[in-house]
């Protein structure tokens, strides 16, 4: 009985043995497996930190990229906004330019109109006062006209014949009355009422006139009429014109000057 006891002992202490080896193989393996598994849950959270860290470089990488892109965007802002603020003031000063350059125009274009007014208010007065003179002058014209025609129809004495001419005394100054058949700065010569033709020597000292104004035996027309003096030659014995009175032919009565002020297209000017 105590040997089986003691055996009994024996084999509960080895089984007893057994089992806390049993035990403690697996608590070692589970301590092994513990520290597998807290390794592998620290090369995670390594591998998690750093990949935080790099999403973090990545995102301060991108906010400085986004701020420098701000920085730059507010720099072109600001820049645009001084631009703006220049082309307004330079369109504010062209509005003022153009402002006082339209004043300036009006301006302009008033006294314009009043030296225009003024200018053909004169242009009426000048072509009223020219209209007024050539009336006068074919006034004139017509009463010398009349005159000349009054005169030869009286009796004039007619240049003598030669022999009568020798007979006379030299150097009485005579007259006639005549149209002028041709006139040029040597002689001068008229015809009067059908009688011999008389040629007239000219000299410088010729006093010749046409219509009342001082004139050259070349402004003469052929066809005017005339009032000459003149004396014998003692020497050539030819009649030499001493002065010649021409009349020229009476030109039309120019039209009325328009109301307008306007001449009157084809009008000229009277000859002086």
């Amino acid at each position: 009985m105590r040997f089986r006891a003691g055996w009994l002992m024996a084999g509960a202490a080895a089984l007893t043995l057994g089992t806390a080896c049993e035990e403690r193989d697996r608590g070692t393996q589970g301590q092994a497996s513990g520290q597998s598994a807290v390794n592998e849950q620290l090369a995670q959270a390594q591998q998690r930190t750093e990949s935080a860290f790099g999403s973090a470089r990545q995102a301060q990488e991108q906010a400085s990229e986004k701020q420098e892109q701000a920085a730059n965007a507010q720099q072109e802002l600001h820049e645009k906004q001084q631009a703006y603020q220049e082309a307004r003031t330079q369109a504010h000063t062209a509005s003022q330019e153009a402002q006082q350059a339209q004043q300036r125009a009006q301006q302009q274009a008033q006294q314009a109109r009043q030296e225009a007014q003024q200018a053909q208010q004169q242009a009426q007065q000048a072509q009223q006062q020219q209209s007024e003179t050539l009336a006068q002058q074919n006034q004139q014209a017509r009463q010398q006209t009349e005159q000349l025609r009054q005169q030869s129809q009286q009796p004039v004495a007619v240049a003598p014949a030669p022999q009568a001419q020798q007979q006379q005394q030299q150097g009485t100054e005579q007259q006639i009355v005549g149209e002028v058949l041709s006139a040029n700065d040597d002689e001068l010569l008229l015809s009067s009422q059908g009688e011999p033709q008389l040629r007239l020597q000219m000299s410088p000292q010729t006093q010749v006139t046409v219509d009342g104004r001082q004139a050259s035996a070349g402004d003469i027309q052929e066809g005017s009429q005339v009032r000459a003096s003149y004396r014998t030659d003692a020497q050539s014995g030819e009649p030499q014109a001493v002065r010649i009175e021409a009349t020229s032919q009476v030109q039309p009565t120019a039209p009325a000057a328009p109301e307008s002020g306007q001449s009157t297209p084809g009008s000229q000017q009277p000859t002086q």
